[in-house]
């Protein structure tokens, strides 16, 4: 027996991929067990009959001929190599599949769901009608809402345990399935709220240099996007890779996924920067005291923190993405981040105008002696979020300096 008490990081993923491969290339029989269990199961009968013929071992695992030479040659001598795989599941090291996306789930659904609701009411409220970006933040916060619901989805298929040696081969499938989804389908997720936002940014004013700055912000955020999920999607001849895993027609790109994903995140986040900016010089064109100014810039500002999310995001995509012993918790929890503070911060402006309208002295303007009358022309105007109305050369008078 070995004195090796624990295993190298390679030695444990192709320790997980035999029992993936050996399991799934099995009977369904074996689909539903452990992978871990076929290993132990062969190595006994190569124990109680050192020279099996093909026949015991096919009959055993259900095997076909093309995968029993396919396994023999991969994992061969089998019978030397099955007897080092048994040493080493006595110490493989058994991850648990952690459940602590599930509370960041519940936390922000619920967070954005009230955000959601907050903005609406204060559309309503104030212009009497829900304007275009909001329809569409409506739609982001859905398809934010059914990708982290994916998510979940993902870590309650995987099951208690987090490698392939202890998982069966229908919870790597259904996990992979899920994880894979989430993959493509990221990209649409984030693309919606910048949408959103951008929508948001051509309302505001008809100045030429900010809606070329949308223009063309939305066509690299749309372009990136779609490269995103469409060479996540065909990276294999099989879109739905997660039933072709042991296939042996499954034939992938000459292009990493790894490659494609960490540039077009790079990209991504590079014009969550650009959207935080894009008002900026809008804010500093308007004549308004420097108190207002900070406060306009904070407002906006604060999709900051959603780029930061994204960063850390790309990250453990960095570290996670080759999806070794199922760590993709980490990618997940941070995704989901990520997408709900961007749209809650997305919602600022309209908060920000409920707080002007119902609660004027959470945000007390510059001139104390405002009449509720003066407060509320205020707050429509912060419902637009400083736009520059029609003459917009023309400088303010004091009363309007709001």
């Amino acid at each position: 027996m070995s004195n090796v008490t624990s295993l190298t990081t390679d030695e444990e993923t192709w320790l997980n991929t035999a029992c993936f491969y050996m399991s799934g290339t099995g009977s369904n029989s074996w689909w539903d067990k452990p992978a871990k269990e076929v290993v132990f199961a062969l190595a006994k009968l190569y124990q109680e009959n050192p020279s099996p013929t093909a026949e015991q071992v096919q009959a055993l695992t259900g095997w076909s001929d093309y995968f029993y030479s396919d396994n023999d040659a991969s994992f061969g001598p089998l019978n030397e190599t099955l007897s080092v795989f048994q040493q080493q599941l006595d110490i493989i090291s058994h991850p648990h599949s952690t459940a602590s996306i599930i509370p960041i789930f519940i936390v922000f659904t619920v967070l954005s769901t009230i955000v959601m609701g907050l903005r609406f009411w204060s559309r309503l409220s104030i212009l009497g009608r829900i304007q275009s970006f909001d329809w569409m933040s409506l739609f982001a916060y859905i398809f934010i809402l059914a990708w982290c619901s994916l998510s979940v989805y993902e870590k309650v298929a995987s099951g208690t345990w987090a490698s392939y040696c202890d998982r069966s081969y229908n919870q790597a499938v259904r996990a992979y399935m899920a994880y894979s989804l989430g993959m493509a389908l990221y990209p649409v997720a984030i693309l919606s709220v910048k949408l959103a936002l951008l929508l948001f940014y051509f309302s505001l004013s008809t100045w030429q240099p900010m809606r070329w700055a949308v223009y063309i912000t939305a066509f690299a955020s749309f372009a990136t996007a779609m490269i995103a999920m469409f060479m996540w999607i065909f990276q294999c001849n099989y879109p739905d890779l997660w039933n072709h895993g042991v296939d042996p027609t499954t034939s992938c790109k000459a292009f990493r996924p790894y490659n494609v994903v960490m540039s077009t995140g790079a990209i991504n986040i590079l014009t969550d920067v650009i959207i935080w900016l894009i008002p900026l010089p809008l804010v500093w064109r308007l004549q308004l005291y420097p108190r207002e100014r900070i406060l306009a810039v904070f407002t906006f500002g604060l999709g900051a923190i959603a780029w930061i999310a994204s960063i850390v995001r790309l990250v453990m995509v960095n570290k996670y993405l080759l999806y070794s012993n199922g760590s993709t918790t980490a990618i997940n929890a941070w995704a989901m981040v990520e997408l709900n503070l961007a749209l809650i911060c997305s919602s600022a402006p309209a908060l920000r105008a409920l707080l002007i309208k119902h609660a004027p002295k959470v945000l007390p303007y510059a001139y104390p002696s405002s009449s509720g009358s003066d407060i509320t022309s205020k707050a429509s105007r912060a419902e637009k979020t400083f736009v520059i109305s029609q003459s917009e050369e023309r400088s303010p008078s004091p009363d309007e300096k709001v």
